[in-house]
């Protein structure tokens, strides 16, 4: 999904609504949710839980001492799902911190998602879409904090001398994308086996902030960065006047004048619903719970008149 960031304008999409899983990307949603009920310099003391976490790491040790800078900086720049762990734990705990993000996707109208994870890793019922993520994407540049942790080149953890480790360098994963793509702003990658490669770019061009989504894909014949540069490029080339094929809804719901995706020649786009087609920004699941209950009602009324005219 390539998208102008500042106008809504959704400029090409191709399966935007298809649930997919979303593998590191999702430490996106973690950071929008989390960073701004975490002060940076709270200290945070990591449990063994969390230290152990399978996967990518940025080297937390159990009983280490980190600030939630530090943390951050450990989510985003080397995707460690430890840190993921740890922000959860500081946040309340990790049940509560995957309430929260559900309840911040819902927020942002992302109504394709459903979070068990704060990493990223794989939950059986944890999906999102390319639309989602580009929600995510706009509420994520736009805390200038986000923006500071994942632009920074290079950090280091703090040494835990009581632990006898050292300091850890870490070394931003998206230095390539960051460096070489002209008025690039912020970028994320994943990947798990049943997500494959995902990516979250953005880049500033003309005064425009365009946004790039990429879920189950591959990092051939160009790895993802590249795919997204060129997409952008592709996108800010097009006519002017060139019609989008969709726009991205306000948060809570509130539209921007939003109109059905649909297809098009020049941007080929998935016949799935938007959300407005959805029940006007609300989760399609209220439907659902409306006619249970009308079944359930139903069901006692009828058991009740059957064993009434028994009784008679």
């Amino acid at each position: 999904m390539v998208t102008d960031l500042d106008t809504g304008a959704v400029i090409a999409a191709r399966d935007p609504h298809g649930r997919y899983q979303p593998a590191s990307i999702q430490k996106l949603l973690t950071t929008v949710t989390l960073l701004p009920r975490l002060p940076g310099g709270r200290n945070v003391v990591v449990s063994k839980g969390a230290a152990g976490t399978e996967g990518s790491h940025a080297g937390l040790v159990a009983g280490g001492r980190y600030t939630v800078d530090d943390l951050f900086r450990g989510l985003l720049l080397v995707s460690g799902n430890d840190a993921a762990e740890a922000l959860a734990q500081a946040a309340g705990g990790r049940r509560g911190a995957v309430a929260l993000m559900n309840a911040e996707a819902r927020r942002l109208g992302a109504y394709d998602t459903y979070v068990q994870t704060p990493s990223g890793l794989d939950g059986w019922q944890q999906l999102t879409s390319a639309y989602d993520m580009t929600l995510v994407l706009r509420a994520a540049l736009a805390q200038p904090r986000f923006l500071a942790y994942d632009r920074t080149a290079r950090a280091y953890l703090p040494a835990q001398p009581r632990r006898h480790v050292g300091a850890i360098e870490l070394d931003n994963q998206n230095e390539q994308f960051l460096t070489a793509v002209k008025g690039a702003l912020a970028a994320k990658t994943g990947y798990t086996d049943a997500a494959q490669h995902t990516f979250v770019g953005a880049v500033e061009r003309h005064g425009h902030r365009y946004g790039v989504v990429l879920m189950r894909a591959q990092r051939w014949p160009l790895d993802q960065w590249q795919q997204a540069a060129r997409l952008v490029s592709w996108a800010t080339r097009l006519p002017a006047g060139t019609a989008p094929v969709g726009r991205l809804l306000a948060p809570a719901g509130r539209a921007v004048s939003a109109h059905p995706l649909r297809a098009s020649a020049s941007a080929p786009a998935s016949s799935s619903p938007s959300p407005t087609e959805k029940g006007g920004g609300r989760p399609p699941l209220k439907g659902v719970a409306v006619l249970i209950l009308i079944a359930l009602v139903g069901g006692a009324w009828y058991l009740t008149t059957r064993l009434r005219s028994r009784g008679r």
